[in-house]
């Protein structure tokens, strides 16, 4: 997966959660109001049908107050995103469960630091959220700082166009970057599954409406804005502007950006359009999925996103 920094390879963890008290052969006492159902109960497709029904639910409101026009590039966007997502989540998921592994072998070893500090469930559980999206924030910005890393976060950008689907397009050999970033943290602090899941359920759900192309309420947005990405703060974020799209890297809570000096917000005065995509891949087959495959092999700049060329 490309750790808990992107839900279109965390699908595996959100659907494999409910059998994880039994894989660790210990209830996960570290949050314990978190309803987990074991194998074989009636409830078990339930984390399935959840996520099936979150971004139908998105899909609708995209449908029925969209923030841009629909080109008529939309189904074979679709197809290409989509299909980034099976491959992600099917060929690779042994790497989509690292973050569940690590935390599973960490219950049975207690060696973490939290399992020094005897917290509090609920506390424990605020840290995870907490500490897992600042993770997700310095992991999105090395995809956009190493060349090797913004050759396959590339995929991501090259989108022409920004709605729920954006969510998935995610190279699947990202996966294994952040996979290993994020199994040796979990590790280090020890983090539960319960505690994993508990932060991906929140970063889904948020990074889901962050990319979907609707309208917030201005005063809304500007409120929420403060504290959580909204679709209007990250939308900057995939501009084809360089200052632009190296800004705005949170993926749950935007916080980090104001902390850091990375938040960049576009004034209500400004009346430039808000274009998406990459130069390089502005072709309509680049959104086809053995293309999408192939793109960190044909971007011929080098150096990080911080040297892509763009609009002015």
């Amino acid at each position: 997966m490309t750790g808990l920094a992107m839900p279109g390879h965390r699908l595996g963890i959100l659907v494999a959660i409910p059998g994880s008290a039994l894989l660790a052969g210990r209830p996960i006492a570290a949050a314990p109001t978190i309803p987990l159902p074991e194998p074989g109960a009636e409830l078990e497709l339930l984390p399935t049908l959840a996520i099936l029904g979150i971004f139908v639910a998105v899909v609708a409101v995209e449908l029925i107050h969209p923030r841009r026009p629909r080109s008529d590039a939309v189904l074979r966007r679709w197809v290409g995103n989509l299909s980034l997502c099976l491959a992600s989540n099917g060929i690779l998921m042994l790497p989509a469960l690292t973050a569940l592994a690590a935390a599973l072998f960490s219950e049975f070893t207690q060696a973490g630091l939290l399992d020094s500090l005897d917290l509090p469930g609920g506390i424990r559980v605020v840290i995870a959220i907490v500490g897992l999206d600042a993770l997700a924030y310095v992991q999105h910005r090395l995809l956009h700082r190493i060349d090797v890393l913004w050759r396959l976060h590339a995929v991501h950008h090259s989108d022409p166009e920004i709605d729920v689907t954006t969510t998935f397009r995610h190279h699947p050999v990202e996966a294994l970057f952040n996979s290993a970033m994020v199994g040796v943290v979990v590790l280090l602090v020890g983090f539960s599954p319960a505690e994993i899941v508990a932060y991906t359920w929140v970063a889904f759900v948020v990074e889901l409406v962050a990319h979907a192309n609707l309208a917030l309420p201005c005063r809304f947005s500007a409120i929420l804005g403060r504290l959580i990405v909204t679709p209007e703060f990250h939308h900057v974020h995939h501009s084809r502007e360089n200052a632009e799209a190296n800004a705005n890297f949170g993926q749950a809570f935007s916080i980090w950006d104001t902390l850091f000096g990375t938040a960049r917000v576009r004034s209500r005065d400004d009346r430039r359009p808000l274009e998406f995509g990459l130069d390089e891949f502005r072709e309509p087959k680049f959104s086809l999925p053995h293309y999408l495959l192939a793109q960190p092999l044909l971007l011929r700049i080098t150096g990080s996103a911080l040297a892509t060329p763009s609009r002015p």
